[in-house]
């Protein structure tokens, strides 16, 4: 009977796609009215109404999938379908197939539009990201269908499903915000980012990875990995559903408990991401388990229908908080014992301190690229032109921050009234390994003397120079990489710039004589290191007035007959007093 009932699956399957001509029909009116028959109208043909189309395709996928699979949480359907001569198991692979059938026809209307429109819309860049996306909700549509008794909440749990590794990265992340707080020098986002590029690869789950990137083998292997996972789920879950509980808004008590702890965990993880610096961690951590209570008791009665939860929920809930706390915990402890771990200088290879690691990522696959051998000064410079991140190797200079790394372990305090609010260390080590580190810097009260000193030292000296004004100390950099640089003079009182008559290398000399004082006075050096531009902060910092800017066009590494462009910007005050005298008739034609 059982191999009788099998046999009846592509007839089905023919049967269901037959049905299923008025959809289509309807599926296909929609798609040109929005992509072709309205940018007709409007005389508009541009990626938009493809976008548009592209967004109406997920919906009517997602609309039937649910439709489809409907028949799993009404009772009445559920015994007309059991007199048919197949099993659920094959309703729901030939409900799968239909869907697939219906995303493929509608990527060849997208398809189709765009050609007709001619709108240089980039649909393989695009498909490459999305047809995952798609197959993937459809095969979850069916799962979400099987767990849950209802049609809303399995379109819910769909959501929930397709999301569910970002919320667990969302979670881990609400776990390093509390070792950040908890454990000096450590930064959530730093961790996060090393977790995800060696454990936790998101970009990979999402395919992400390949968005104007070309395929790999990885992308049909990971892609089959993730949907045959997904077919075995259908399989084994199909096999346990309880269809008495049909009616109920999830079917299995597992998945309902395992679904509601982890939606508990959002909202302290959203009031954990908000709440930036913050010195009360306990009250903090408190009104995290407060919340995460609260939402759960909430989720839980509305699955339950009751305000009263049962015993089992409440014992569900205080197992996890205490396994999420053991978690937690033992991560705190592991990364208490390398709390006041300064590298020897000789053991760093490079070494930066800044304000921040937004490009951090990319240094790092730089320096692995070229982990065989040093980076030479033209690599150091561009890795500063794109990332803003001076790597120094001088020893002395590495010597230099590794003293800072020591004062801020001792004292983390530095007294001023500017923007100053954290201060980051990253050390590349001689055996490839890195390390990061991140102080928050209490602006009340701080001894500066000796953090400005060190400061000063970095800032004055002649590698930090020859990288962030590589254009004036560097000659040989600046005879290769420079195309040229276009110098304008400009006024915060009138709002414009004006190209100046003055070569580089006439202003060089001036400009270099100015910024090698720049630093001689050590007052609030440390800022300056800290600063995103490393700039000088002066009597009167931010007040409006005339300034140069220097449009520099630097040859590109791999293309010699392309040009970065970077603009860099001095202000003509008294700490540029050589350059402003020089260019003082230039300034009295702008008045």
């Amino acid at each position: 009977m059982e191999q009788r009932k099998s046999s009846m699956f592509f007839p089905l399957l023919k049967n269901s796609l037959e049905s299923k001509k008025n959809w289509f029909f309807l599926s296909a009116v929609v798609i040109f009215v929005s992509t072709l028959l309205v940018p007709f109208i409007l005389n508009i043909y541009d990626g938009f109404f493809i976008g548009l189309g592209i967004f109406e395709m997920f919906v009517l996928v997602f609309i039937n999938c649910l439709v489809d699979n409907s028949f799993l949480h009404n009772d009445a359907k559920m015994a007309y379908y059991k007199s048919k001569p197949a099993t659920f198991r094959d309703q729901v692979l030939v409900n799968t197939a239909v869907n697939v059938v219906l995303t493929a026809y509608l990527l060849v209307l997208i398809i189709i539009s765009n050609a007709v429109n001619n709108a240089n819309f980039d649909l393989f860049e695009v498909f490459k990201l999305i047809i995952p996306w798609l197959l993937a909700g459809i095969f979850l549509a069916s799962l979400s269908s099987i767990l849950a008794g209802n049609t809303l909440v399995a379109g819910i749990m769909t959501m929930f499903n397709f999301a569910l590794p970002g919320i667990i990265y969302l979670i881990l992340y609400f776990m390093f915000t509390i070792l950040e707080n908890m454990v000096t020098g450590f930064s959530a986002d730093v961790l996060m980012q090393y977790f995800v590029n060696t454990v936790y690869k998101l970009d990979y789950i999402y395919f992400s990875r390949y968005f104007e990137k070309p395929l790999d083998c990885v992308y049909f292997l990971l892609l089959g990995i993730i949907l045959t996972g997904i077919l075995m789920l259908i399989f084994k879950t199909l096999k346990r559903r309880k269809n008495e509980n049909t009616g109920n808004f999830i079917v299995f008590d597992g998945y309902k408990y395992f679904a509601s702890v982890l939606a508990c965990l959002i909202v302290p993880a959203f009031l954990s991401m908000t709440l930036y610096y913050r010195k009360d961690i306990t009250g903090t951590i408190f009104a995290s388990v407060l919340m995460a209570a609260l939402t759960y008791y909430l989720i839980i009665a509305a699955m339950e229908k009751s305000f009263r939860i049962s015993r089992l929920s409440i014992k569900v809930f205080i197992v996890s908080m205490a396994v999420f706390v053991a978690a937690t915990g033992g991560t705190v402890l592991f990364a208490g014992r390398y709390r006041d771990v300064v590298p020897d200088a000789e053991n760093v290879k490079y070494a930066y301190v800044g304000s921040g690691t937004w490009g951090l990522s990319k240094v790092r696959e730089y320096i692995n690229e070229n982990e065989n051998s040093s980076l030479n000064s033209d690599d150091i410079i561009r890795i500063y032109n794109s990332n803003g991140i001076v790597l120094f190797s001088d020893k002395e200079n590495v010597k230099a921050i590794t003293d800072i790394h020591k004062e801020l372990l001792k004292d983390n305090n530095y007294k001023n009234d500017l923007w100053l609010s954290s201060i980051t260390i990253v050390y590349f080590m001689n055996d490839g390994k890195f390390m990061v580190r991140e102080y928050v810097v209490d602006r009340e009260e701080g001894a500066n003397e000796t953090k400005d000193e060190l400061a000063a030292k970095l800032l004055n000296s002649r590698e930090f120079k020859e990288i962030n004004y590589s254009y004036i100390y560097n000659e040989k950099y600046y005879k290769d990489n420079y195309i040229g640089i276009d110098i304008y003079i400009g006024s915060d009182y009138k709002g414009e710039e004006v190209p100046l008559a003055v070569t580089m290398d006439e202003l060089r000399p001036y400009l270099m004589k100015d910024v090698d004082k720049l630093f001689v006075n050590m007052d609030n050096a440390f800022y300056s290191l800290s600063d995103y531009n490393y700039e000088k902060y002066y009597p009167g910092y931010g007040e409006m007035g005339y300034y140069i800017s220097l449009e520099s066009r630097i040859r590109s590494e791999n293309d010699n007959s392309s040009y970065e462009v970077r603009t860099a910007r001095f202000r003509l005050n008294s700490e540029f007093e050589n350059t402003m005298n020089y260019l003082k008739p230039e300034l009295e034609k702008l008045n």
